[in-house]
C-alpha cells in the first residue's frame, strides 16, 4: 500500500522548549496507525501540525502527494484530512443532526445567492445533507437523540458524536484523538469495532493518539512511539510493544531491570 500521509522530519518549538523534534514516519492508505506515548510527549502537538492548527518549526508534512505543512485547517479539512480532539469540542447548544450537518455545509457548493433565494440546486443540496448527516448520527448510535442538544448527551456520547462529524467532511484520513478517553473496558472494545467498521464502510484511513496500549496492540496494524518529543520506535505492534526504549519510557526502568 501506498504511503497517504508523510510526515518528514517535523519540529515544533515554543520558545526555547522543543515539543516535538525531527519526527518522520508514513501511514499508508486503508491502515489503522496508532501513535501513543507517555503524557507530555508531544503527540497532540503533532496532530496539531497535521491539521494546521500549529505551524511547523521545521519538516514537512505531505498528504496525498502534496505539502500540506502550514496551510490553514479548513484548506487541509476540506482536502480531507478531518479530526476528533482530546478535548470535546461539540457545538453545545445546537442539536446533535445540527452538529453533522453543519460540516455539511462547507462540503456544499451552493452559492450564496443561491441559498438566499432558494434556487432547486440549493434545496437540493440542502436535501442531500439532511439525509447525509441523519445517516451518520444513525450510524453512531444516536437516531433516537437527533433532536438532543449535544451538551446534554453522556460523555461516551459526544465522542461518537465528534466523530459522525468528522465523518461529515468526507475524509480520506481520520485523525483521532484519544478516542477511548473517558471509557470502560466494554466501551473500549465497542469503540474498537466501530472504528474497524467505519474504516472499512468508508474506505478510510485511521491514524488515532490513545493511552490504552492494549486497545491500540489489537487494532492498529502500525505504531509509533513518542516521548519527550522524539519518535523512539516505529513498526508492527509485536515488535514495538517489546522495544526496550519503549519499555523504559512506560515503565521508568530499562528493560532489563
Amino acid at each position: 500500500m501506498s504511503a497517504i500521509l508523510a510526515v518528514e522530519s517535523l519540529s515544533k518549538a515554543f520558545g526555547g522548549l522543543m515539543a516535538v523534534t525531527d519526527v518522520s514516519f508514513e501511514v499508508r492508505e486503508g491502515e489503522i496507525f496508532g501513535l501513543i506515548g507517555p503524557n507530555g510527549a508531544g503527540k497532540t502537538t503533532l496532530f496539531n501540525m497535521l491539521t494546521g492548527l500549529a505551524k511547523p518549526t521545521a519538516g514537512t508534512v505531505h498528504f496525498l502527494g502534496q505539502d500540506i505543512s502550514g496551510k490553514a485547517p479548513a484548506a487541509i479539512a476540506l482536502m480531507g484530512l478531518a479530526r476528533t480532539f482530546q478535548n470535546i469540542r461539540l457545538f453545545g447548544g445546537m442539536s446533535v443532526l445540527d452538529n453533522v450537518r453543519v460540516p455539511r455545509h462547507a462540503l456544499d457548493g451552493a452559492s450564496l445567492w443561491g441559498g438566499v433565494f432558494g434556487s432547486a440546486s440549493s434545496r437540493r443540496r440542502e436535501r442531500e445533507a439532511l439525509a447525509q448527516a441523519r445517516a451518520l448520527v444513525e450510524l453512531v448510535g444516536l437516531g433516537g437523540r437527533m433532536d438532543t442538544p449535544a451538551a446534554s448527551l453522556p460523555y461516551g456520547d459526544r465522542r461518537r458524536l465528534e466523530i459522525a462529524r468528522a465523518l461529515a467532511l468526507s475524509p480520506k484520513v481520520l485523525l483521532l484523538d484519544e478516542p477511548a478517553a473517558g471509557m470502560n473496558h466494554a466501551e473500549k472494545q465497542d469503540l474498537s469495532r466501530f472504528i474497524r467498521d467505519i474504516r472499512d464502510r468508508f474506505g478510510l484511513t485511521v491514524l488515532l493518539i490513545e493511552h490504552n496500549v492494549p486497545m491500540v496492540m489489537g487494532l492498529c496494524r502500525s505504531v509509533a512511539v513518542l516521548n519527550f518529543g522524539q519518535l523512539i520506535a516505529k513498526g508492527e505492534p509485536e515488535a514495538v510493544q517489546a522495544d526496550p526504549a519503549v519499555i523504559e519510557a512506560y515503565l521508568g526502568v530499562a528493560a532489563d531491570a
